[in-house]
């Protein structure tokens, strides 16, 4: 039984009225936010795609989607306040991209985000690697200040959205002791620096992937699901698994972009599995990927990056837990006399 329905289950037969309404109402709230996502979001990406271009529309996006998100978990305020430095972070982001130099700054936003967990922002500061991380290559250092100020500009709106749908203004995450904190970040820094440094390294086109489930995997960490770790390990190696077959058959591009296209609508409807989820979303991208006879490739890149990914996340969390305990040996904190 859902919380909904226990919480239907709960009323007294004379509040039968005030159910209904409830039940009706429900289409209107999706409604309401279908509404509020084509009309506040689509609408203004599509406008600023058509004055600047495509490359700002989705700054656009991205910018929307980091001010909802990290409103979500760090509060509208100090969003608002973060909003220049993620701007700044996109701009460097696309303009370095992906260079020795993206690498060196995606160390030095998981540094900053790393040390944000000894006064209690780390959550709001991780949208700033999101933005340096998920880029690609300005065609020149005045596309790369658009890049940034049209981000900076949607993380704001994207704010203003959070505010309509009730986001608080502040949200205090988890604060540790200092020597803590520096161990987070400078192990963030490590984590992001060397995702980074092995794509640059290997010559890979689309890098990022190797940070991907870092960042995603940490979000997932600071929302308590930190099983997700296992999904996304599982799903991947499954998705890479599936897509063999599919190479060895060779068939057309459009049959790739068909079959590619029904398998991610239906990965979006297994969100409670995420290792189904995962599966069938890293499935669709190596087919949606994939050049003709290029499948097998596309899908051993693909894997191997993103299992690389959640390796080093998994080294990095065991580092901090091990640390952690030896502190927590070496300085005990003292416990409260029984009153």
């Amino acid at each position: 039984m859902s919380e909904l329905e226990q919480d239907s289950s709960a009323v007294p037969a004379g509040d039968e009225p005030v159910r209904a309404n409830e039940t009706t109402s429900r289409p209107g709230r999706t409604a309401h936010v279908l509404v509020a996502v084509l009309v506040g979001v689509a609408l203004p990406a599509l406008l600023v795609g058509v004055l600047i271009g495509e490359f700002a529309a989705y700054a656009m996006l991205v910018g929307v989607l980091l001010g909802g998100v990290g409103s979500k978990l760090g509060g509208t305020h100090r969003m608002a306040m973060l909003a220049p430095a993620i701007g700044v972070a996109a701009a460097l982001g696309v303009y370095t991209a992906y260079d020795w130099w993206w690498a060196v700054l995606l160390a030095s936003t998981g540094l900053l985000t790393g040390a944000g967990i000894g006064f209690g922002w780390l959550a709001p500061l991780l949208m700033i690697p999101y933005a340096a991380t998920f880029v690609s290559p300005a065609t020149s250092a005045r596309d790369a200040l658009i890049y940034g100020v049209v981000v900076a500009i949607g993380t704001l709106y994207g704010i203003v959205i959070a505010r309509r749908f009730a986001a608080p203004e502040v949200v205090d995450g988890q604060r540790l002791p200092l020597p803590v904190a520096a161990m987070v970040a400078f192990v963030s820094a490590a984590i992001l620096g060397g995702a980074a440094s092995i794509g640059v390294a290997l010559g890979w086109t689309e890098p990022y992937w190797v940070a991907e489930p870092v960042l995603i995997l940490v979000l997932y960490i600071l929302m308590g699901k930190r099983e997700r770790i296992r999904g996304k390990a599982i799903g991947t190696s499954l998705g890479v698994a599936a897509a063999i077959p599919v190479a060895l058959a060779d068939p057309p591009a459009w049959v790739l972009t068909v079959v590619g296209t029904v398998v991610f609508v239906l990965a979006l409807t297994q969100a409670k599995k995420y290792w189904l989820m995962y599966g069938l979303y890293t499935f669709s991208l190596v087919l949606l990927l994939s050049a003709p006879g290029q499948v097998g490739i596309e899908a051993t890149e693909r894997g191997v990056q993103i299992i690389l990914g959640v390796g080093l996340l998994v080294v990095g969390l065991f580092v901090m837990h091990a640390f952690g305990s030896w502190l927590a040996r070496r300085h005990p904190q003292p416990e409260l006399a029984p009153t």
